[in-house]
C-alpha cells in the first residue's frame, strides 16, 4: 500500500512518507485502508498547515502521523458506530432507489440511449460512495469527503461512458 503515498503533496512526502511508510507497511492490503490512504492524501492537500516545518522534532513523528492525519489503518481513526452503519445502509438503499426511478424516468423521456445505460450502475456507485461519509470517511473534512466521493464518481461516469462510445463503435 506504500505506492498510494504518492498521492501526497511533495512538501508532505519529504517531512513524513518514510515514517507512514514504516507504520503501514506491515499490514496487508485492504480496500478501507486504501480508502483511508487516499482520503488522507486529499486531506494533506487540501490542509497543508497539517505538515510540520522541515526542521521541527522528528521524534514520535509515526504516532503523530496516525494522529494527525485520522488514518484507520494506523489506530487513531474514528469509531464507526452502528447508527452510523444504518446511516450509511439507508444513504445506499435509498440513494439507490432514488436514482434507480431517475433513471427510468429518464429513459421513458429520452428512449433507449447506450450513454444513457453506461450511466445505470451509478444508481449503485454513487451511494455507495456516499454511505462512505459514515464508515471508511468518518472523521474527515468535508472538503475531503467531497473530493473523495466526487474524484471517485467523476472516474466511474468517464469509464462508463467512455466504455459506452467503445461499445458503439464495433
Amino acid at each position: 500500500m506504500t505506492w498510494l503515498l504518492k498521492l501526497y503533496p511533495p512538501r508532505w512526502r519529504r517531512r513524513y512518507e518514510r515514517e507512514l511508510a514504516e507504520l503501514i507497511a506491515p499490514q496487508p492490503f485492504s480496500v478501507g485502508a486504501a480508502i483511508d490512504l487516499v482520503a488522507g492524501a486529499a486531506d494533506a492537500w487540501l490542509h497543508p498547515r497539517l505538515v510540520a516545518p522541515a526542521g521541527a522534532d522528528a521524534k514520535g513523528d509515526a504516532s503523530m502521523i496516525g494522529r494527525v492525519m485520522r488514518l484507520k489503518c494506523a489506530g487513531y481513526g474514528p469509531a464507526v458506530t452502528r447508527a452510523d452503519e444504518v446511516k450509511s445502509v439507508a444513504v445506499i438503499v435509498g440513494g439507490s432507489l432514488a436514482l434507480t426511478m431517475l433513471w427510468f424516468w429518464a429513459e421513458r423521456q429520452i428512449g433507449r440511449n447506450e450513454y444513457l445505460m453506461a450511466l445505470m450502475p451509478m444508481a449503485y456507485f454513487f451511494p455507495l460512495l456516499l454511505g462512505l461519509r459514515y464508515t471508511s470517511l468518518k472523521g474527515r473534512s468535508a472538503a475531503a469527503q467531497a473530493v473523495f466521493i466526487g474524484g471517485c464518481s467523476a472516474v466511474l461516469v468517464a469509464m462508463f461512458l467512455l466504455a459506452a462510445r467503445v461499445n458503439g463503435k464495433i
